[in-house]
């Protein structure tokens, strides 16, 4: 944003000082992202991060500074790659390593319906505090940080992949409760793939959690997930996950 206004603001200075300027293109219209929060991407549920959610670290001071130097690493190869993978959204690509190769959509749609309910409460309930911080990523302060997905373009804080990927954890902890743990602890693994990739900070990614956590609990008042919950657990049951 700040770079377009300073292109805008060379060309005009240009345009007065020349008699007859050449035509120039206009400049290139901001493309910043939005993230209406619609019934559509938050369904029922409403909570407002910004009465829990501090604001991230100053822009460059020394708790940035020193969260880039995390961001930096040294990350293994083997972890990088799953960091690629952890950006997919699919649930159940995240946790068939905890709950087996049979955890698939095709084989517990019940199971399915109330994820995708879950991670859009918990994956878009932070967005409208994007556009209050307006934090940038990592990368944009560090072109030597190196991502290992396309740059993404929105803003960094919180960390909404972190919301949905814990919010993920925190419903099949519920419903398979013999490996709750196993399940939280690759949904925080999940979640830190984001620092791993380059593409957010600890903090971005420690405000996700947060947001999912109250998301999912204030989605526990709708009636039509806990109809959906009842269905998943029914169904994980008669598979032997319970």
């Amino acid at each position: 944003m700040l770079r377009t206004l300073t292109i805008a603001v060379a060309f005009a200075l240009a345009a007065c000082a020349t008699p007859a300027p050449a035509p120039v293109a206009a400049p290139t219209p901001s493309t910043e992202p939005t993230h209406p929060a619609t019934p559509e991407r938050n369904p029922a549920v409403q909570i407002d991060p910004s009465v829990f959610i501090p604001p991230p670290p100053v822009a460059d001071g020394p708790l940035e500074l020193a969260e880039r130097a995390i961001v930096h690493g040294p990350w293994t190869a083997e972890r990088r790659q799953q960091a690629v993978e952890d950006n997919q959204i699919d649930p159940f690509a995240a946790f068939d390593s905890v709950l087996g190769a049979n955890f698939t959509g095709a084989n517990f749609p019940a199971t399915a319906a109330v994820l995708d309910r879950a991670g859009r409460a918990a994956g878009f309930a932070g967005d409208p505090i994007k556009f209050v911080h307006r934090r940038d990523r990592p990368f944009v302060h560090d072109d030597s940080i190196v991502t290992c997905i396309p740059r993404p373009t929105s803003y960094s804080y919180p960390s909404g992949h972190a919301a949905l990927g814990f919010g993920w954890s925190l419903v099949l902890a519920e419903l398979v409760p013999s490996r709750a743990d196993a399940i939280i602890n690759r949904g925080r693994d999940f979640t830190w793939s984001r620092v791993v990739c380059g593409v957010h900070y600890p903090s971005d990614v420690e405000a996700g959690r947060t947001v999912a956590s109250a998301a999912i609990a204030r989605l526990h008042a709708d009636p039509d997930f806990q109809r959906e919950l009842t269905a998943a657990r029914a169904e994980l049951a008669a598979a032997g996950l319970d």
